[in-house]
């Protein structure tokens, strides 16, 4: 009985766990990027755009193919789904720069701390838009 309702919860709710799932692997390549680049010097915005290029290719592909199960990569319809998530997560890459600057440089909070903490109001943010308006 629990086997089979835990089941059910995992079928009803599979895009969103998959969803996290993969979130969290973006989250961890973006941050693992931006971590490194601050070690080799790298500046605060450089060391973020560099970072999100890297979250931005491994969330396209696998939001995509796995977790919204979007067909076909040769159509227009991807065409539109690509330059659709490209479009918001070039803003949620802004709102992602400036919180760190304000975080960082203004209210001098640690570099790593702000991006873990800047990356739950991204991912949230990604995860409205993608679900209702790019993969629908």
């Amino acid at each position: 009985m629990l086997f089979s309702k835990a089941l059910a919860f995992l079928k009803k709710e599979r895009e969103l766990i998959l969803y996290g799932i993969f979130g969290v692997g973006s989250t961890v390549i973006n941050i693992a990027v931006f971590h490194l680049c601050g070690h080799l010097g790298v500046a605060l915005v450089p060391s973020n755009i560099i970072a999100w290029f890297f979250a931005f290719a491994f969330a396209f592909i696998t939001n995509k193919a796995i977790v919204f199960q979007s067909k076909g990569w040769r159509n227009r319809a991807a065409l539109r789904e690509f330059a659709s998530f490209l479009a918001v997560r070039l803003f949620t890459l802004v709102l992602d720069t400036v919180l760190m600057v304000v975080l960082v440089e203004w209210l001098l909070v640690d570099r790593l701390l702000s991006k873990i903490v800047v990356n739950v109001i991204v991912i949230l943010v990604n995860y409205v838009v993608s679900k209702f308006f790019i993969f629908k």
